[in-house]
């Protein structure tokens, strides 16, 4: 563009007609346009392009005006009105009307400044701008948006409407700096810019600028759109305020394997429970097979080969569940799965495999036989511990109605009766709470607590109490200084005290500098991701679009990309990049199950998984096709003695493609781009310093050709099989048949 809006700091409110350039020597406003500076005097200051240079002189200027404009802090210049009295000799008329159209005109003035504040206060940017409404989201506290780095620059997106043509930010640092932002991803509903900055003082202001389709401009400050930014309407970043979400090293780009330890391998047969169920049987809610601890250490080298460098275990501490959430002792492993000797072992042994060890952990509720709880259960209110639960009537009991066992319908466990009525009676005699049984109607069973769900043996930890946040953090901090774990999953970490959450990372932090810290979180976990709390979530989200478009075809290749571009809009990139987007959990049913008729629908998943940003999730057994439903059967103990029932084809194509997301830079940390899509395909890119990856997914394995353009010299294959040709700036690629994906590196 030749001279623009865009470009100026300051003009005044009296008339909105009239833009007004900013006075700096050596600033160039484009190709198009010429800057004329005249000898010191009262002369004039005039910006012209190339039609105008010719026909151009110093023009001196009279004022009919007495109020002043100031322009700058440093400048020392005034700005008159429209009401230029302008000698027009050796000027023609059409020369002349256009200059005056568009305001050129500023008169040189010796200005001094005492008060900063109180010139800034004078300053304005102002011109012929749209005040329709225009949506634009931007929110400086929201690392999403306002990301400060390690490297003290900024990631900095805002997102528009579609209408928006172009965008700026207005920088004022050490001058005026409008500099422009490239669109990475375009939905039916916004526009995705970003840029990554560096501001020149600690402290800066900032505000925006855009331009419509139809060449409108319009500003953007704090207060929404206007025809001017005034000082209070201005961003003010200050350097030392922001916190910076540090995020490991190690994270980005990396492969997390989540292990169910009873349902893995049993590595010792002296722990197996004399009652367990066969290995290979059917899961049940209660019913254990016997996986353990040692079995993990000695498939250790199995997990590594999937490109794996972080093992995520589901509890440990001691429990008499299976799934170990309602744990009575968090400084323990539990027996059953080897002991603190046998844990110690596997970090022992997967950190010398450069693996990290992350363990789940709910600190929101207990089981009943917890030391405190039990302290309540036989004092009452003169227990020193009642405050860190929530009791609605005393004694502590479990009030039950074994009449209703025959209405099937109000049988929790999908009806499963008898299986209810041996979880209930195991719970009566662990627990030790009293039982009253009434005859009259509601649950089955209802506790006098506070209960997580109402599940009776769960009560609920109330960690307002000084007492019980102090036991919360004890824990965190334990199984770091004491066992060398690498970083924590938080169970239900929504249902806990929002506050909790910034304590429970420094007393992480300080223990061990490079943990990473990771939510349970369903839906949008923006405000628990800014840098004070956790570093990723369980990216459910990130499963729903895979879900959609892989395993039930739901969404069409456009819905698609809007998805994806919607999923890396959705936090800052460091907390992107510690989020862990999975296919399958423990809570949910086996992506594989969800494809149904489509089993191929797991391929591309895993692709996506291994080329957005992200951790990488495998849910064990994902890797060879196991299926399962909802719980417990998407807790299936791992077939190892039954070889022949593996999905070969899948466990490598897996391991490929980790292993190429674990060791490739542009994968780890390379921003996204949207680049097209139609009926076919989809491309997005990665870019990180002066190398890109497209990533094109096949979903269907059609055998088209794709046309994009590229500034790339050369092109290869990182992975997949097709014909690449580059002729003028154009990438053409073909033979795209039986390819899920491809990953094509552009030098």
């Amino acid at each position: 563009m030749t001279i623009s809006i865009f470009s100026y700091l300051v003009s005044f409110s009296i008339s909105t007609k009239y833009l007004l350039p900013r006075i700096d020597d050596g600033l160039e406003y484009g190709e198009n346009s010429s800057r004329l500076v005249s000898p010191k005097g009262r002369t004039c200051h005039i910006f012209v392009d190339d039609s105008f240079k010719k026909s151009i002189k110093f023009l001196e200027v009279s004022p009919k005006s007495p109020i002043p404009y100031l322009l700058g802090k440093a400048v020392g210049c005034i700005i008159r009105p429209a009401d230029f009295l302008i000698s027009k000799s050796n000027l023609s008329i059409e020369l002349y009307s256009k200059i005056f159209k568009l305001g050129y005109m500023v008169e040189s003035h010796s200005v001094e400044f005492t008060d900063k504040d109180e010139a800034q206060k004078l300053e304005f940017f102002e011109g012929d701008v749209h005040l329709g409404h225009y949506d634009f989201r931007f929110d400086i506290n929201d690392k999403k948006f306002f990301s400060p780095t390690e490297k003290g620059d900024v990631n900095l997106r805002i997102h528009s409407e579609p209408n928006i043509k172009k965008v700026w930010i207005l920088v004022e640092d050490d001058d005026l700096r409008p500099i422009e932002l490239e669109m990475y991803a375009e939905t039916d509903r916004f526009k995705f810019w970003n840029i990554n900055l560096k501001f020149k003082k600690d402290i800066s202001k900032f505000s925006f600028a855009a331009q419509s389709m139809d060449d409108l401009n319009i500003y953007y400050g704090t207060s929404g759109v206007a025809n001017f930014i005034s000082p209070s309407e201005k961003w003010v970043y200050n350097s030392k305020e922001f916190i910076r979400h540090d995020v490991p090293d190690w994270v980005f780009g990396s492969v997390m394997y989540q292990i169910f330890p009873e349902r893995f391998r049993n590595g010792n047969d002296d722990l197996t429970p004399e009652n367990a169920l066969p290995w290979e049987s059917e899961p049940t809610r209660l019913g254990f097979h016997g996986g353990d601890i040692y079995g993990v250490t000695e498939k250790l080298d199995y997990i590594k080969s999937l490109g794996v460098n972080i093992i995520y275990f589901n509890p440990i501490f001691q429990s008499s569940s299976t799934h170990k959430y309602d744990a009575w002792d968090h400084f323990k492993v539990d027996d059953g799965l080897g002991g603190d000797e046998a844990f110690k072992e596997l970090i022992e042994e997967a950190h010398k495999k450069n693996m990290k060890v992350i363990l789940d952990c709910s600190l929101n509720h207990v089981h009943p036989r917890h030391y405190a709880f039990q302290d309540l259960v036989e004092k009452g209110e003169k227990s020193e511990y009642k405050d860190w639960f929530t009791v609605f009537d005393y004694p502590v009991r479990f009030i039950h109605r074994p009449h209703l066992y025959s209405n099937t319908y109000k049988v929790g466990w999908d009806g499963n009766q008898e299986e209810y009525k041996a979880y209930l009676e195991k719970t009566f005699k662990e627990t030790k709470v009293p039982v009253e049984i009434k005859e009259d109607e509601g649950p089955i069973v209802e506790p006098t607590f506070k209960a997580w769900w109402g599940v009776p043996d769960m009560p609920k930890m109330n960690l307002k109490n000084d007492g019980a946040r102090k036991w919360a953090l004890d824990v965190t901090e334990y199984w770091i200084k004491n066992f060398d774990i690498d970083g924590w999953r938080m169970d239900v970490a929504k249902e806990l005290d929002f506050s909790f959450w910034k304590d429970f990372r420094d007393i992480a932090l300080n223990a061990k500098k490079d943990v990473v810290l990771i939510s349970e979180i369903f839906g949008d976990t923006s405000q628990w991701l800014q840098g004070d709390r956790f570093d990723g979530t369980m990216n459910y989200s990130f499963r729903e679009t895979m879900v959609d478009y892989f395993a039930t075809k739901r969404i069409d290749n456009k819905e698609f990309a809007n998805s994806l571009s919607n999923l890396y809009s959705m936090y800052s990139f460091e907390a992107l990049s510690a989020c862990q987007n999975l296919l399958s959990s423990h809570d949910v049913r086996r992506f594989l199950n969800q494809c149904e008729s489509n089993t191929d629908g797991i391929f591309g998943a895993v692709f996506l998984q291994a080329t957005f940003p992200g951790i990488a999730g495998i849910y064990y057994g994902d890797e060879i096709g196991l299926g399962g439903g909802g719980d417990p059967f998407n807790r299936e103990p791992f077939p190892w003695d039954s070889e022949e029932k593996w999905n070969k084809d899948l466990m490598n194509f897996t391991s490929e493609l980790m292993n190429i997301k674990a060791n490739e830079p542009v994968l780890k940390y390379g921003n996204f781009q949207m680049v097209n899509f139609d009926d076919n395909y989809v491309i997005f890119r990665r870019k990180f310093e002066n190398e890109s990856f497209l990533c094109i997914v096949n979903r269907d394995k059609k055998n088209v050709e794709i046309s994009i353009e590229t500034l790339a010299e050369n092109v290869e294959a990182v992975y997949g099989e097709c014909e690449l040709e580059i002729n003028s700036g154009t990438l053409k690629i073909s033979g795209l048949a039986d390819n899920f994906g491809l990953i094509i590196k552009e030098n």
